[in-house]
């Protein structure tokens, strides 16, 4: 809403005025709090409502002289009949939201298991490496479960964790992704196990850097030569015979090696640089972006997607790239987004079979932020504008939302 909002009377509400309602969203048939009065029959029923005032925007509305003079009035059936109409769409609505809500809490669960699992892994494969790869493999072919046993999937966004283990979130959204990806390129189960198992160990090097390189900027040529080795310090995993497939060894070696023979850290180019490790260096590429250690290089999800089309095409695996992006879509999860309504929103998840109709948790001072309405927009008959920095909104807005600095991942798979 704009800041130039100005209280109304009721007698004064007029057929294009933009109004926000100053009670809760359940304390009215409306779908929204706010909204362009577009017939009488609605201007009959907030009267109804016995409130002595509404906020305007002017900005947003469109009366002129003439109709403020001159306004239709609505006769009681069709009052009665906006009114059922309203209350019959705000109950679906409503029970949409309790299905969504009840959905992420069931995925909430299944990441924070899987997040607990990943972090053990660090202690299994350091003492015994079997019983590591063991853990590891019925933990990546659970989520493959999922991915391969539902007639459709949605993307989640999950709670902000802890920084200091940025290392198993960070390995845990590059897992999902990159077996989502997997899938929708058509691998094989066993490809896709393979691709879960190096997606999931290929930072585990990085456990072993010095002095908390593994989540800063290296500060010396020094420290940027032991990060750049750090592919190759998973020696419980790289070395020896400990059940892990050759080729989830060459993701963790070469996760961060580029076509064009400009990645580290051996430098190599394009065929010799094994197709399942190119999978995985597109979505490890994504994710870093997002959660650069230099906040000034860090990046949106929407703008994450964009740079790596434009400035990684000689880099990555194009095929990979394209399909990535699309799995993605135009609004990832995390993206903050203007509707065509005015409202800012999150996106909470989307759809692998209706990404332009993201879910998105709208920002709405009148809701307690723990009720916030979540909307698929297809539903509602809304659309995206724009997607905006976080940056842009307000102080208020900004705090509703909460913006994630650590954006994490987790799949719901759909049953028809």
């Amino acid at each position: 809403m704009s800041s130039t909002n100005t209280k109304l009377t009721l007698d004064k509400v007029r057929v294009g005025h933009y109004v926000r309602l100053p009670i809760p969203w359940r304390d009215h048939p409306f779908m929204f709090n706010s909204f362009q009065i577009k017939e009488p029959q609605q201007i009959a029923l907030l009267k109804r409502l016995k409130l002595e005032f509404v906020y305007i925007d002017p900005e947003r509305s469109d009366v002129s002289e003439a109709d403020a003079s001159s306004q239709p009035t609505a006769n009681e059936d069709a009052i009665a009949q906006a009114q059922n109409a309203l209350a019959e769409a705000k109950k679906a609505r409503i029970e949409r939201l309790k299905a969504y809500r009840r959905g992420l809490k069931t995925t909430s669960q299944k990441y924070r298991d899987n997040l607990a699992r990943t972090r053990s892994l660090s202690s299994k494969v350091r003492a015994r490496p079997e019983e590591g790869v063991r853990a590891a493999t019925e933990m990546v072919q659970g989520i493959m479960e999922e991915l391969m046993t539902s007639d459709g999937l949605e993307l989640h966004l999950m709670s902000e964790g802890e920084h200091k283990d940025a290392i198993h979130h960070h390995g845990l959204n590059v897992t999902v992704l990159a077996l989502m990806l997997a899938k929708r390129l058509g691998l094989t189960e066993m490809e896709m196990e393979i691709v879960g198992l190096g997606a999931l160990f290929h930072d585990f090097g990085k456990l072993r850097l010095p002095g908390g390189l593994a989540s800063r900027l290296p500060k010396t040529q020094a420290e940027l030569s032991a990060y750049k080795s750090h592919p190759n310090l998973a020696t419980q995993l790289i070395d020896g015979d400990n059940g892990l497939p050759w080729q989830a060894v060459a993701i963790i070696r070469q996760h961060h090696e580029f076509l064009d023979g400009t990645g580290y850290p051996e430098g190599m180019k394009g065929e010799h640089i094994d197709p399942l490790a190119q999978l995985v260096t597109v979505v490890n590429e994504y994710d870093n972006l997002v959660h650069h250690p230099d906040p000034r290089k860090r990046r949106t999800p929407n703008i994450a997607l964009g740079w790596m089309y434009k400035h990684r095409q000689e880099q990555l695996n194009r095929l990979y790239l394209q399909q990535f992006i699309k799995m993605m879509g135009v609004y990832p999860p995390g993206s903050i987004v203007q509707l065509d309504n005015g409202q800012y929103g999150i996106v909470m998840s989307i759809n692998e079979q209706n990404l332009l109709s993201p879910n998105v948790m709208l920002y709405d001072p009148a809701i307690p932020v723990q009720e916030a309405a979540v909307l698929s927009l297809g539903d509602e008959g809304l659309k995206v504008t724009r997607c905006v920095p976080p940056d842009a909104l307000s102080k208020s807005a900004y705090e509703y939302l909460s913006p994630r600095e650590r954006i994490n991942y987790f799949i719901q798979g759909k049953k028809s």
